[in-house]
């Protein structure tokens, strides 16, 4: 039987103490919106401005999103309005999804946008840069940052996303609500 995506990801450290800290926790949030962890998709709403990021989630068998929690986005970079270039510290604005997930990142845990997507590509000018993520640490150049502490509830939200067959989880960033 091949080897599911939790088990490659909890082979690394932070993963593991993400899930030794955390999977509780989250259990019991998803169980209190009345959604399995073992079935759940999750969808990922972001807003510059307020500097919040939102988890919904849905069972498999559900057509409706819930919204799970509201976490602080707890640094910011560049202003209101899309990334156009590379460097301008902008964060994105636009519908992306998670494209990587990073167990050994240099901030903590992160979950790769895969921005720049068809809409940057054709308004963008010259390079677009790249590496734009969700992570922890509280520093940011363009990216979404959380705490450590957070980063660890949402990276085990997506591993089990991923886990459960979400193969694409949507990432939607508006510059205000």
């Amino acid at each position: 039987m091949p080897e599911n995506f939790r088990s490659q990801q909890q082979k690394f450290p932070r993963v593991k103490t993400a899930y030794t800290e955390k999977e509780k926790t989250v259990k019991e949030l998803f169980s209190s919106k009345g959604i399995s962890m073992s079935s759940m998709k999750i969808f990922i709403r972001a807003f510059k401005k307020e500097g919040e990021l939102e988890i919904w989630a849905r069972a498999s068998d559900q057509e409706s999103y819930t919204l799970v929690k509201t976490y602080e986005i707890c640094a910011s970079s560049g202003g209101l309005g899309p990334k156009r270039k590379q460097g301008d510290g902008q964060v994105p604005e636009g519908f992306y999804e998670i494209d990587r997930f990073n167990p050994s990142s240099n901030f903590y845990l992160s979950l790769g946008v895969n921005y720049p997507n068809a809409s940057d590509r054709v308004l963008g000018k010259g390079n677009l840069g790249g590496d734009i993520f969700i992570h922890g640490n509280c520093v940011t150049i363009g990216c979404m940052p959380l705490t450590d502490d957070k980063i660890k509830e949402v990276y085990l939200m997506a591993v089990e996303a991923r886990s459960n067959g979400q193969t694409k989880i949507p990432v939607h960033i508006f510059p205000f609500r």
